[in-house]
């Protein structure tokens, strides 16, 4: 196999991160997270992103540990144990399975809001449809539709904060810019169910993730993706905690207000600037959501190829690339049928979201003990600092997920764990109970420059 051409910058990959999360996922989360929080989405967010941090600084380490392609599965394998780190890939996607079936569902959901006759069903299939096709047919998505794609959603998020605060000033909402009870409210308080909302959110920063994969795309991957991976779920959290607490004291008793969980963000708009301001955000979402689905749902079927081209799953299936398409075709329509399960989630984001939650959190506390594994454990540094450095924090990142995960709902729980279970069992049959090698799993081909998606090679 030939080097990938390594010419994504700091700026390149920052911007891959915070498209591939999308900025406004923060108001998809507004109805859900605020009837969850009794109206603290603002403390949700600022407790997550503190869980990021240390799970991003251990994602830091281990790309100058090994600055490659294959995220949590190769940090994972190489600083703990081959058998783990397939199993840590194996869980992981689950999160580019089913990120396009979020993407879809929250377009279904959306437009059913503006076409009531349409069900949210049908915008998933036609939202499904479209994005097969795109991804069949090949199309590649440049570093300047991301760019664009994300410039208009920061630059929503901006005017609906500047909207909020001359609302407030006229009297509405909480009255008062400095609202103390949109940050932390004693009477309306519950602690699990914050660390519910806390853990759904989780799979609001995989951001940071999808930049740890693109190693060798980058200029000097050591030095410039751990400040790529540590930027985004910073800056993310930072504005996703402002705009949340914007939105909060806009409408102080949308806990118990709110009609539809789901979009209750449109009731919001509303209020806030009528129609025309919903249907602005429609559009920048709806366009920020396909994309997200397009790009999640190419990354999936290449993965999904390379697992097939390496033996991992059935070749003739999973290894196949359509002769005239010159695209996984099979994976393709087999990820998009995947993705149709949205269908199931119509009245249920929350559930939805928590299954990807379970995937993401799972990987992030393995890769949390590979930073132990690879730096305490095998590279015995024990020093005070190295301790400090590659034990307590890692091991903080570690713990935190652990709660986290411990709070996802029961039900993406137990599914998830169902995922977990075929993954050990396919391992031990493809290894004769654990006794050889698991095979490699090769992802370095899962994405191409910014907002590209790679060919596979074609033999």
């Amino acid at each position: 196999m030939t080097d990938l051409k390594r010419v994504l910058t700091l700026r390149n990959l920052v911007v891959f991160g915070l498209a591939y999360l999308a900025p406004t996922v923060v108001f998809n989360y507004f109805g859900v997270i605020t009837t969850l929080t009794g109206g603290m989405m603002t403390l949700a967010y600022a407790v997550t992103t503190v869980v990021m941090f240390f799970t991003a600084y251990s994602y830091a380490l281990m790309v100058k540990a090994f600055p490659v392609a294959g995220s949590a599965y190769t940090y994972v394998r190489r600083g703990v144990h081959p058998h783990l780190g397939f199993l840590t890939g194996w869980v992981m996607l689950l999160d580019y399975v089913l990120l396009p079936m979020v993407c879809y569902l929250l377009v279904g959901i959306y437009m059913n809001e503006f076409v009531t006759a349409i069900p949210v069903w049908a915008w998933v299939v036609l939202a499904a449809a479209i994005g097969a096709v795109t991804n069949v047919l090949g199309v590649k998505m440049a570093a300047g539709i991301n760019t664009v794609v994300v410039a208009a959603q920061v630059l929503f998020a901006l005017v609906l904060v500047g909207i909020v605060i001359a609302f407030v000033l006229r009297g509405n909402g909480s009255g008062t810019l400095l609202d103390g009870a949109a940050l932390y409210d004693p009477t309306t308080f519950d602690g699990p169910n914050v660390l519910w909302a806390a853990s759904i959110l989780a799979a609001s920063f995989l951001g940071f993730d999808a930049v740890s994969t693109m190693a060798e795309d980058t200029v000097d991957p050591a030095r410039t993706v751990p400040r790529a991976v540590l930027i985004v779920p910073i800056a993310a959290g930072i504005g996703f905690s402002v705009i949340s607490y914007f939105m909060q004291i806009a409408w102080p008793a949308a806990a118990t207000e709110i009609e539809d969980p789901d979009s209750g963000i449109f009731e919001l708009l509303v209020r806030l600037g009528g129609d025309t301001l919903s249907t602005v955000f429609l559009v920048t979402d709806n366009l920020a959501s396909m994309i997200c689905a397009i790009a999640g749902l190419a990354a999936a079927s290449r993965i999904l190829f390379g697992m097939g081209r390496d033996g991992v799953l059935p070749r003739r299936f999973f290894g196949s690339i359509n002769e005239r398409f010159q695209t996984p075709v099979n994976n393709i329509l087999l990820m998009t049928a995947i993705s149709l399960t949205a269908v199931f989630y119509a009245d249920n984001l929350i559930g939805a979201a928590a299954l990807v939650a379970f995937g993401a959190l799972s990987g992030f506390i393995l890769v949390n003990y590979a930073v132990i594994s690879h730096y305490v454990i095998r590279g015995r540094r024990r020093s005070g600092l190295d301790l400090l450095r590659y034990l307590l924090l890692p091991g903080i990142g570690m713990a935190v997920c652990v709660v986290l995960l411990y709070n996802v709902d029961v039900h993406a729980k137990i599914l998830g764990l169902a995922w977990l279970v075929a993954g050990v069992v396919y391992l031990g049959v493809t290894t004769r109970g654990f006794r050889r090698p698991a095979r490699e799993l090769d992802l370095s081909e899962e994405t191409g420059a910014v907002g590209e998606t790679r060919q596979p090679a074609v033999k």
